[in-house]
């Protein structure tokens, strides 16, 4: 039983992915009747770049196996899936099968692994630290970026605390779409840097929320428009940032904002958000 020897090692994949921050689908055999390759139990893992660890057998199915475990990655979706094992050793789902099973039948569970949405702080001033640990009991991989040597142990816990440039912290990373992203650094310079790599880039953010003031939120749009063109796209974009629920604190703000980051990411419309009525419409803000 060689296939149990990968076990162990895929358990530490997964517990690596969770402190990564990775995807990964897991596809594991549920059921087996006649000659099925492998018993239940059986495990393979598959990566974002396609590397496996594990088997389900080998041959075709595991072809089969990797390849619908990809398409799941890209859809982010979990799917059970029988197989029927023909002669000559093909394989097909069961439902398309025709012929004689000759090899019995085979269950398959892919299980799509992920860390929560992705949230990315630019700041852990009191803003950042404040939303940091509001957010520790709440199912999001969230990274913290400052430029300031020291300020990470400041910090509550959270997945990542990068010390680096703010306009270039995310450069050669695997950023997933549809990612929330909290802008609130020290300064209006940094502030407009990062917002204007956010939004002119292909990462394709479900939400991009930006700390400011009305007049601040109406300089950056305008000055966005000049440098990139009228017909760039805002959608994503809260500012000033947070649900309209009162106070000033750093507390206070901090639970405004995870507030809306929840109605965006639930789709929950009719909130009544801070965003300046010269923003245009977004799918939370509809008469913006």
């Amino acid at each position: 039983q060689k296939w149990l020897w990968t076990m162990p090692t895929i358990y530490e994949e997964l517990l690596e992915l969770q402190k990564s921050g990775g995807e990964g689908v897991l596809v594991t055999v549920v059921e087996k009747e006649g000659s099925g390759p492998l018993p239940p139990g059986a495990k393979m893992l598959v990566h974002r770049d396609g590397r496996t660890t594990g088997t389900v057998g080998g041959g075709e199915l595991e072809r089969l196996a990797t390849a619908r475990a990809g398409d799941l990655l890209r859809a982010r979706q979990s799917h059970l899936q029988r197989y029927a094992l023909l002669d000559q050793h093909q394989v097909t789902e069961e439902e398309e099968a025709t012929g004689m099973v000759c090899g019995g039948k085979v269950t398959l569970f892919y299980e799509y692994i992920s860390p929560g949405p992705h949230l990315y702080i630019f700041g852990g001033g009191h803003i950042g630290h404040a939303l940091a640990y509001h957010l520790r009991t709440l199912p999001y991989y969230v990274t913290i970026i400052d430029d300031r040597p020291g300020i990470a142990q400041s910090l509550p816990a959270v997945a990542r605390v990068l010390i680096v440039d703010y306009e270039t912290a995310l450069d050669g990373e695997h950023v997933p779409e549809g990612s929330f992203f909290v802008i609130a650094t020290p300064a209006h310079a940094a502030d407009y840097l990062v917002l204007r790599r956010l939004i002119a880039g292909d990462w394709k953010p479900r939400y991009v929320g930006l700390l400011s003031s009305r007049s601040k939120a109406t300089t950056f749009i305008r000055k966005l428009r000049k440098e990139l063109g009228e017909k760039i796209d805002f959608s994503a974009l809260y500012t000033p940032v947070g649900l309209d629920l009162g106070g000033s604190s750093a507390d206070e703000i901090a639970i405004s904002v995870i507030a809306e980051i929840q109605a965006v990411r639930y789709g929950r419309l009719g909130h009544r958000h801070l965003t300046t009525s010269s923003e245009p419409r977004t799918e939370a803000n509809p008469n913006a």
